[in-house]
């Protein structure tokens, strides 16, 4: 998976290619974790993410809980594989995804 983040006014956009699997997960989250001290709005690009599996849900709900309490989080070109997971799991129903 390759992960680029860049800061901008309190905001973090990451923009990510690959699968969000078993084998990409730890250091996607761990990657993002580091970089979101003070931090008041997570944006996560997934234009190039083609598959999320349930550790991936797993993270994204980390990121949710952890942005509560310091701002927002949204994620943006979401394809359609990976949109369906989301709703399908209802994570559409808490976190801002277009």
């Amino acid at each position: 998976m390759e992960i680029n983040l860049r800061k901008l006014n309190g905001s973090l956009y990451v923009k990510a290619e690959g699968k969000l699997d078993i084998d990409s997960a730890a250091e996607f989250g761990t990657t993002i974790k580091d970089a979101l001290d003070d931090m008041n709005e997570l944006v996560l690009d997934f234009a190039g993410i083609t598959y999320i599996a349930s550790i991936g849900l797993r993270v994204l709900l980390e990121f949710y809980q952890q942005m509560s309490k310091q701002g927002s989080i949204k994620i943006i070109n979401v394809q359609e594989p990976v949109l369906n997971v989301l709703k399908m799991t209802g994570f559409d129903k808490f976190l801002s995804i277009s």
